[in-house]
């Protein structure tokens, strides 16, 4: 059975339930009004013989020939009673004696001979009216027997007057045909009816089940909610029509099916300048999002507007964490090429026997691997951040800036989240590369580093010092805005994702002057954070 309902499509299935309820109410209806019908008919005819019968027992003809039959006549009341029958228009008129002798009937032959029945008429005789649904002479009969009095109120005889079943049944047939067409006439309506809205439901549903909806609904519901981008949907009037849980994790609120989007929403996400379907940017609270815009068309019915959202910020930690280790791999990569050429220089010095210069020439070596990588990769047990290290170490010399690791930097191997490591290396790059500029103005510029964690190893404090060319009191009001530079257009994002970062990882951002020149700023971050907070600023 379950097999044959899946079988069946939804709106067969509409169809069917629809037809089978219309029919049961047409059949109903037309059952009660038989009924009703039927019960009028037989109170009609009850009336009817009722009336002919009181008539019939008033006519002084037939109470002349009651009085004489009772006294031993043989006279009969039969062409008599015949007229009168055909003028009522019923099926029998018989009139009794006190004996039940037949003083007419429609058979003639049975004239003259006592009643059918002895025990029905006995009512009348006593004076009652009387009513019997028997079989006769004619057949089953639905008839009243009514007593016949003479002046002096005495019961002479009794009238009975008659229809029998078969002439019922015609007049029956004949009431309830107008009932029996009208409700196959109202059945066949109420089929097309149902037809009509099954294809109509079939229509909206676009040819799904009730069930298929509910399935894909949810299945739709659980593919949205476990994508990283933030997805926002909205009608023509600006309710929400479906919202992620990314997009709710993202924007910080709760995004529920009915609502309004805020008009700051609306005109940062949907406006033409925020997106197209070819992409865009915008800035929210310190963060970068990459809108596409998608149109929603339903049957060539535009009826709203699908926001996919990315948070750039993410992917630029992701590029800062592969940055890192692209760093550290061309580190390694250089230094075995530098290595194998140092080799063959040592290899060379020995096979001179010039033992002192190849001695010297192996501390100098020493020396400055530890000064450039020793010192680096021995108090920093993080290889994406001794990576990081490395690479804005070649950056500087290109830049011709020394950057220097303090002695007292200590990070031990920490564990943390893959979140937080991002965050953790985009504030550090941001702020070496703040302070290379910095310094790039200046000679002997110098940038130095220091890493440590607190003995639980919970919280970093990161300080990055350089001799640049310092902040000046208007840029400090400003440069912790999204978008603020004094480098141009299409720049200032440093500090914005610093600031941000900062915020997530619960943590605090010092900025101070250095004596004579440039700028020492001081970060310290939970590496275990997982609310936010805002960031304390000190100028």
């Amino acid at each position: 059975m379950q097999q044959f309902k899946r079988r069946l499509p939804f709106w067969v299935v509409v169809l069917v339930v629809m037809t089978l309820a219309i029919g049961a109410s047409v059949g109903t209806t037309a059952l009660l009004i038989r009924h009703d019908t039927v019960e009028a008919g037989r109170k009609s005819t009850q009336q009817q013989i009722l009336r002919v019968a009181k008539s019939t027992a008033r006519l002084a003809t037939v109470k002349r020939v009651i009085t004489q039959s009772n006294q031993g006549s043989t006279e009969n009341l039969q062409a008599y009673v015949k007229r009168l029958n055909r003028h009522e228009q019923t099926d029998f008129i018989v009139v009794l004696n006190r004996r039940t002798i037949r003083l007419s009937h429609p058979n003639s032959d049975e004239v003259g001979k006592p009643f059918s029945s002895s025990k029905d008429p006995q009512p009348a005789l006593q004076g009652h009216t009387h009513y019997s649904q028997k079989a006769g002479v004619l057949g089953p009969e639905y008839r009243v027997f009514y007593p016949v009095r003479n002046d002096r109120g005495t019961v002479i005889g009794v009238v009975c007057v008659g229809i029998t079943q078969r002439n019922l049944d015609d007049q029956l047939r004949r009431q309830t045909k107008p009932i029996l067409v009208g409700g196959i006439i109202g059945l066949i309506v109420g089929a097309f009816l149902a037809l009509g809205l099954s294809l109509y439901l079939r229509y909206l549903l676009l040819g799904m089940t009730p069930r298929e909806i509910a399935e894909k609904t949810t299945r739709q519901a659980l593919i949205d909610d476990s994508l990283p981008e933030g997805i926002i949907a909205i009608n023509q009037r600006g309710q929400i029509l479906a919202a992620n849980q990314a997009a709710e994790r993202l924007f910080r609120t709760s995004l529920p099916t009915g609502m309004t989007l805020s008009p700051y929403l609306q005109a940062l996400l949907f406006t033409p300048s925020a997106g197209t379907t070819s992409g865009g940017e915008v800035d929210y609270q310190e963060k970068q999002l990459l809108v596409t815009i998608n149109q929603l068309t339903v049957r060539h019915r535009h009826i709203g507007q699908v926001a996919l959202i990315r948070d750039m910020s993410e992917i630029a930690g992701l590029v800062d964490k592969l940055s890192g280790t692209e760093h550290y791999i061309s580190s390694l990569r250089a230094q075995t090429h530098e290595f194998m050429n140092q080799l063959q220089v040592i290899n060379g010095l020995l096979e001179l026997e010039e033992y002192p210069r190849a001695l010297s020439f192996i501390q100098q070596i020493t020396q400055t691997y530890h000064q450039e990588v020793g010192h680096v990769s021995d108090h920093i047990k993080w290889p994406a951040m001794v990576g990081l290290i490395l690479g804005k170490s070649k950056e500087a010399k290109e830049q011709r800036v020394t950057l220097l690791v303090d002695e007292a930097s200590a990070v031990p191997q920490v564990t943390m989240t893959n979140d937080v490591e991002i965050l953790v290396l985009r504030i550090v790059s941001n702020l070496l590369d703040n302070a290379l500029s910095a310094c790039q103005s200046v000679a002997d510029g110098t940038v130095t580093l220091t890493l440590q964690t607190t003995a639980d190893a919970q919280r970093l404090t990161i300080v990055v010092t350089d001799n640049g060319s310092g902040i000046a009191p208007e840029v400090r009001q400003q440069m912790f805005q999204q978008g603020y530079s004094t480098k141009g257009s299409h720049r200032g994002y440093g500090m914005g994702l610093i600031t941000a970062a900062v915020r997530t990882l619960s943590g605090t951002l010092t900025v101070q002057d250095c004596d004579p020149h440039g700028t020492k700023m001081t970060v310290m971050v939970n590496l275990t954070a997982g609310g936010t907070q805002d960031e304390d600023t000190h100028h």
